[in-house]
């Protein structure tokens, strides 16, 4: 069964409640609008959301608009990916060099191992 889920969008007023307090294990995507790289990816992860997203909450960020965010995560390149589980982040998963495949096999994986 396929499920049409949404990706919530964040910004620096709802981060907390979007992550450390979420329900559910949490997938951040750290993008910026005009980042050719993060349009590319964008179908991956609106593909993994429809796939996970009834197990685990898929949320995007802009980077540029949400430095305070950015900054607090050491993002220095977009896109790039932060894992969020039980109140924390999760450090077990690191997937910002992986793109095509690869990103989904891993993301799959950290899913299965996550809920």
């Amino acid at each position: 069964m396929v499920f049409i889920m949404t990706i919530t969008e964040a910004n620096s007023e709802n981060w907390n409640d979007l992550t450390i307090a979420a329900d559910k294990p949490v997938i951040s995507m750290f993008y910026m609008v005009s980042c050719p790289a993060c349009n590319k990816m964008k179908p991956l992860f609106e593909d993994l959301s429809n796939k996970f997203g009834d197990r685990i909450n898929f949320i995007q960020i802009e980077a540029m608009d949400n430095y305070d965010i950015t900054e607090k995560y050491g993002i220095l390149a977009a896109p790039s990916f932060k894992f969020f589980k039980n109140g924390g982040q999760d450090k077990s998963i690191d997937i910002d060099l992986l793109r095509g495949d690869d990103f989904s096999e891993a993301v799959s994986s950290w899913i299965e191992k996550s809920v």
